[in-house]
This record gives C-alpha cells, sequence and structure tokens, in this order.
C-alpha cells in the first residue's frame, strides 16, 4: 500500500512539474525549430526521459527548469546537427551552383520575411525583432516595452503563427533565414 502512495505521489509532484514547464519550454524549442510537431517531440522525448530516468527525484527546484531547459536545448541543438550534416551532403551532391542560387533565393525570402514583420502590428514586430534579431530573454521585452511576459509570449506567438500561415508552402527554411539573422 505504501508503494502506490509513493508511486502516486511521484506521479502528482511529476504532473506539477510538467504543468509548469512544458509550456515555455514548447516556446523555447521553437525558438530553435521549425515545426510546432517536432517542438513537441522535443518537450516529449524531455520529459520521457525525466521520468524514466527518475531525474524528477535528484533535481529541486530552480535546477529542475535549468535541467529541463537546457535538455531541451540539447535535444534541439541535435535535431539541427543532423539537418545540417543532411544539408552538407546535398552541398557535396549539388555543388556550386545550387549554392549560388540559394543565396539568391535566400535573400529574397529574407526580403519577405522582414516584410511580412514590418506589416504586423508595433508591438509584435517589436517582440519578433527583440527576441530573435536582439536576442533579448522575454523578460527583457517586457520591461522595455511595459508589459507583462505573457503578453510577449502571446503576441510572439501570434506572430510566428502568421509567419508559418503566410510561409506554408516552402517548407521549413523561411525560420532558418529568419533564426539564422
Amino acid at each position: 500500500m505504501a508503494e502506490l502512495r509513493n508511486i502516486a505521489d511521484k506521479r502528482v509532484g511529476f504532473e506539477q512539474i510538467y504543468r509548469d514547464y512544458s509550456k515555455p519550454m514548447f516556446l523555447y524549442a521553437l525558438s530553435f525549430l521549425t515545426s510546432e510537431e517536432e517542438a513537441e517531440d522535443v518537450i516529449q522525448e524531455v520529459f520521457v526521459n525525466f521520468w524514466k530516468d527518475e531525474t524528477y527525484r535528484k533535481v529541486k527546484g530552480e535546477v529542475t527548469k535549468t535541467y529541463l531547459f537546457r535538455s531541451v536545448k540539447n535535444n534541439c541543438l541535435n535535431r539541427l546537427k543532423k539537418k545540417d550534416v543532411l544539408r552538407d551532403r546535398l552541398d557535396l551532391l549539388y555543388g556550386d551552383v545550387v549554392e549560388e542560387e540559394m543565396m539568391t533565393w535566400n535573400d529574397e525570402l529574407i526580403q519577405e520575411v522582414e516584410t511580412e514583420i514590418t506589416n504586423m502590428p508595433e508591438q509584435t514586430r517589436e517582440i519578433i525583432r527583440s527576441v530573435f534579431f536582439q536576442d533579448l530573454k522575454y523578460q527583457e521585452v517586457a520591461d522595455q516595452l511595459g508589459i507583462s511576459i505573457n503578453t510577449v509570449k502571446t503576441l510572439l506567438k501570434n506572430g510566428m503563427k502568421h509567419l508559418r500561415e503566410h510561409f506554408a508552402g516552402r517548407g521549413d527554411l523561411f525560420l532558418m533565414v529568419l533564426f539564422l539573422r
């Protein structure tokens, strides 16, 4: 009976950690990745490993947050490295001709992304530029604009959704251009 109570207590604690951190982790993963599905996969993998390895028993308080966000970052970077390997192989296969065409195409895409951002409402535009181009934290943006951090997150999410919808037929390249600037 005590063992069942112990399992139930662990589950309740884990569920609380999930409720507290899953959404911010998702937004953080989106800052690296280009699709919501991929970001959801990362969050799921991080939490499965967190539970499976019983890491939740070893870390407490702020260390939990640090551990989870570092795990998200590492998982995202590993995924991006795999994509880089594929791109490198394609480069070897197709050579300089494709590279020249891609550079021209990327310049056009960068201009179109910048135009779309410019056409957004002022606060959304400022938030996207601050987070992605100036590399400011959400709290820094909130303080700078005199709004709540939740407003920053909501407007950022809405702006990114607009960009994803606008560039829907072009694959994931537009976000790479946005994040690599």
